[in-house]
């Protein structure tokens, strides 16, 4: 690796590299135990002399909030990208801190995944390698140029540590498994989302129900991308929707609005699971009683619905072998499924399908925190699942059972 010849000063801000037109001045170590001033968050510390007026006493020198200083043209380093920042910190705890190297690189492994910003990441880390959050900011800074190949840049807007006691922090939830069952149910969930997501973006024409097209896009996806997976994958969807369409009187299901009944909705998504193929799909359609006449009218429309997807989809692709590198998959640091998603795989499993498509700008999936569904907002190209969304699929997959 190459070595930059930077001079670091010890500010402490939550931006990237910038070179100014001074010339540098080294800036020795800061005391030890020393500890900065607290800045505002996404503020730097600038010195600025008012012009001297004759015959006045020559100014002092102030400090005052400065704008955050971007990325200059000769450092790209933004540490406010949790990617740029996981490189920044493995470099600080192992070669700064004495942390062995595989114990920290088998925690930063999809670390820029879990978190949606380098300053949670950098907290994160602080915490599960036992050190003060100061102190691995300041060795972060020792670091932020080690990959760098430009010259000599003049002092570098560092990093802005978090100043809130530790009792003034909320506290990170424990760790919620997530179910074979429930982690099922949520591709679905995602793909359907997604569905969503590539109508809008690609302009694809709507000739009926979205949310219909969105469920059919999802089961499509599935039986011809996923087929390993597909058959688990709807079975708990349908399963999962028909205890919710079971939670109500039959009277009571929804005539009005944009969605189908839940019943309705896990009717269509096994017919479509059926035209694609009876014998592999055939535990889907009992999930939803589906009647001997049921299944053969299913193969009939169903195999249109399918090749109409086909055809729309053949343009939308990324070439083979190649990803999107518009996409990213975040994880609020307060969701309790945070851990699982990762570790079963579900996380790396729906970037890997999101880079499938050629998107024109940056998409994102975000796992949030809190109470909620799923949902694609078209302003922020965001697909979002709320944890408690999440929880509601535990707790069916308890009820339907192994």
């Amino acid at each position: 690796m190459k070595r930059c010849a930077a001079w670091i000063a010890p500010a402490f801000v939550l931006a990237g590299c910038a070179t100014t037109s001074p010339a540098p001045q080294r800036v020795g170590n800061p005391q030890a135990g020393a500890v900065p001033s607290a800045p505002e968050s996404g503020d730097a510390l600038d010195s600025k002399s008012a012009d001297p007026t004759p015959g006045a006493h020559p100014p002092t020198t102030t400090q005052e909030p400065a704008s955050v200083i971007q990325a200059g043209p000769e450092c790209q380093v933004d540490l406010r990208l949790a990617g740029m920042m996981s490189d920044a910190v493995s470099n600080a705890l192992i070669r700064a801190l004495g942390r062995p190297e595989v114990e920290v690189a088998a925690y930063l492994a999809g670390a820029k995944l879990r978190y949606a910003s380098g300053q949670e990441l950098l907290r994160a880390a602080a915490v599960h390698f036992q050190v003060d959050e100061t102190q691995l900011a300041v060795a972060v800074e020792r670091f932020r140029h080690d990959d760098c190949d430009h010259g000599p840049i003049a002092a570098t807007p560092g990093l802005a540590p978090d100043y809130t006691r530790p009792a003034e922090r909320p506290a990170r939830p424990a760790p919620v498994a997530l179910s074979d069952f429930a982690r099922d149910v949520t591709l679905h969930v995602v793909l359907h989302e997604l569905g969503h997501a590539l109508i809008r973006e690609f302009d694809l024409p709507v000739l009926g129900n979205e949310e219909t097209m969105a469920d059919a896009f999802a089961t499509h996806y599935l039986t011809t991308q996923l087929p390993e997976r597909a058959a688990a994958v709807l079975r708990a969807r349908t399963t999962s929707l028909m205890i919710e369409a079971r939670e109500v009187s039959r009277e009571e299901w929804p005539v009005h609005g944009e969605h189908d009944s839940d019943a309705r909705r896990a009717f269509q998504i096994a017919a479509l699971a059926v035209a694609a193929d009876p014998a592999r799909y055939q535990s889907v359609a009992e999930s939803v009683a589906m009647s001997e006449r049921d299944l053969q009218k299913a193969q009939d429309y169903g195999a249109e619905i399918h090749r109409a997807w086909r055809r729309i989809l053949g343009p939308l692709w990324m070439p083979d072998g190649l990803r999107s590198k518009e996409t990213r998959v975040v994880c609020d640091a307060q969701n309790e499924f945070s851990d699982a998603l990762v570790s079963t795989g579900l996380q790396s499993e729906l970037e890997s399908i999101l880079g499938r498509f050629d998107w024109h700008s940056q998409v994102t999936l975000r796992f949030a925190a809190g109470d909620g569904s799923a949902g694609w907002s078209r302003s922020e190209r965001t697909i979002k699942v709320s944890s408690g969304y999440l929880r509601r699929f535990v707790a069916q997959g308890e009820v339907a059972g192994p």
